[in-house]
């Protein structure tokens, strides 16, 4: 049976009514589709996952072919406008790289956040044999290749891998600098950002130390700065000197963080347990934490090379950082990376130019014996300059100066009798001047672990029982006007933060 003509007609142009509005929709549609990114728009990045880096970006290769020439810088990457370096790869073709420098500056810098040697910046410290690293921020693959190919050089370099981002907003510029003619090669991958992007203030640096030997008296220097940020990794490398000890017998580190703001610290146990290792170091590699290279010459003869990255624990600071490391006679390098705000600094604190210190005194095993008053001793020590040599009943004792950072004052290389561990269950007598323009009340805030007894002007103003950790308190004073005399009777004891002896002082 045939359809009825009009229903057919009707029929017919319902569909092409139809058809008319779905081709009319197509361009808003497409136009959604096209602007839907399936992107998040923002990641954390693998090797510094606290960085939350746009994935509004082109990817970018800028590759070079090296030709050095004595003294010449020569730049190999500088762009313009927002981006991020992903990944850096170089290859030369002589191992002998070691006057070969990089300079690295980010956004109009007037000094580079980046400027050492080229081998330290990728991990190979203390000029050992190159060595294979695989971790989260870098990757070298030594060049062992045996070959009777004349065009691969007999002692070529590694391949040098960093994986560390290095964000810039208005630009990134890249130089190495030689001695010596070099000739090699080199890629950079990084990211272009587009215009108005969004990204994180924080900047890539990196700091190098080196002690040949180090001092037991001083702590070792890893990373110092002060501004908002936080340190995302380092490598450290030994070579023993000293074969009195095993070489992982040093103390471990010492962090002091936020002195300014929040005084607080994270210390270490010995070196190899800072790393994550135990009774020593073997070749091992994992992402965050290894041990590239070791030479075991025996127990108390060996050297090494170790690195830790935090991607999954970052250290964070907001006004101040002081990473350092116990120390032995022995040959040290440390390289750090970190990100932090570029400009950013640590708000001005009132705190004592210089300290002096006097001690031991064997009184510091008991609350109630370090507590016990000795009116005449507190009295001598809070009047006038004291001497080098310290009269105190039958002994001598001999005072030495000490100068803060940061407001935090280190006592652990004081009297030092065997490295690296300070004196304990003993007590050391602290003074400092505070100098103020008029009479007032004021606050002391004062951070420390174990005990204290905190006397002004030879008056006692607290007793401080932190045996557990370090603790900040804030004491209310009232200080003369001119020159007062700040005393301070502490001890050093084991306890939670594993033999720490630092004094944090401001006055609010």
């Amino acid at each position: 049976m045939r359809a009825h003509p009009f229903k057919q007609f009707h029929h017919s142009a319902v569909l092409l009514r139809t058809w008319i509005l779905l081709i009319a929709a197509l361009p808003a549609f497409g136009a959604r589709v096209q602007d839907a990114s399936p992107f998040s728009p923002t990641y954390a990045d693998p090797a510094v996952p606290l960085l939350q880096l746009p994935t509004d970006f082109r990817a970018r290769r800028t590759s070079a072919n090296l030709n050095l020439t004595a003294g010449q810088p020569v730049e190999i990457f500088n762009a313009t406008g927002a981006g991020c370096v992903r990944h850096m790869w170089f290859v030369f073709g002589d191992k002998a790289i070691d006057d070969l420098s990089i300079e690295i500056t980010v956004d109009g810098a007037a000094e580079p956040q980046t400027r050492m040697p080229f081998r330290s910046f990728f991990g190979a410290l203390l000029g050992f044999e190159d060595y294979h690293m695989d971790s989260a921020g870098l990757v070298n693959f030594p060049n062992f290749t045996v070959t009777n190919d004349v065009h691969i050089p007999a002692k070529a370099s590694p391949g040098w891998n960093l994986y560390l981002p290095i964000p810039f907003s208005k630009g990134c510029r890249i130089v190495l600098r030689a001695d010596s003619p070099k000739s090699g090669g080199g890629m950079i991958d990084w990211q272009q950002y587009s215009n108005g992007v969004t990204l994180t203030p924080l900047r890539f640096h990196a700091q190098r130390n080196i002690a040949q030997p180090g001092k037991p008296t001083e702590p070792f220097p890893i990373a110092e700065t002060e501004g908002t940020g936080f340190l995302a990794g380092y490598v450290m490398g030994w070579r023993q000197r000293d074969h009195s000890d095993m070489v992982f017998h040093n103390g471990g580190t010492r962090l002091l963080m936020d002195g300014q703001t929040d005084p607080h610290v994270i210390c270490g146990h010995n070196v190899e347990d800072d790393f994550g290792f135990s009774w020593g170091f073997n070749q091992y590699q994992t992402r965050w934490a290894g041990c590239p290279y070791r030479d075991n010459r025996g127990r108390t003869h060996q050297s090494g090379v170790f690195y830790r990255f935090f991607g999954p624990d970052p250290i964070l600071f907001r006004s101040s950082l002081i990473f350092t490391s116990a120390a032995r006679p022995d040959d040290y390098e440390a390289v750090s990376y970190f990100y932090k705000v570029l400009g950013s600094k640590a708000p001005k604190i009132v705190t004592p130019h210089g300290w002096q210190v006097v001690g031991p005194f064997p009184d510091g095993n008991t609350l109630e014996g370090f507590q016990k008053p000795e009116d005449d001793l507190v009295r001598q020590l809070s009047q006038g300059v004291w001497p080098d040599t310290f009269a105190w009943g039958e002994k001598k004792f001999t005072s030495h100066s000490l100068t803060p950072k940061y407001g935090w004052t280190r006592l652990e290389g004081v009297y030092q009798t065997r490295y690296p561990y300070p004196r304990t269950e003993q007590s050391f007598y602290v003074r400092a001047s505070l100098v103020s323009s008029s009479k007032r009340s004021a606050k002391l805030s004062l951070g420390l672990d174990n005990w204290a007894v905190v006397y002004l002007n030879g008056r006692k103003v607290a007793a401080l029982d932190h045996a557990d950790e370090f603790k900040s308190v804030k004491i209310p004073i009232t200080i003369n006007k001119g020159d007062n005399q700040l005393l301070i009777k502490t001890n050093n004891r084991q306890n939670r933060d594993r033999l720490l002896w630092a004094i944090q002082c401001a006055l609010e």
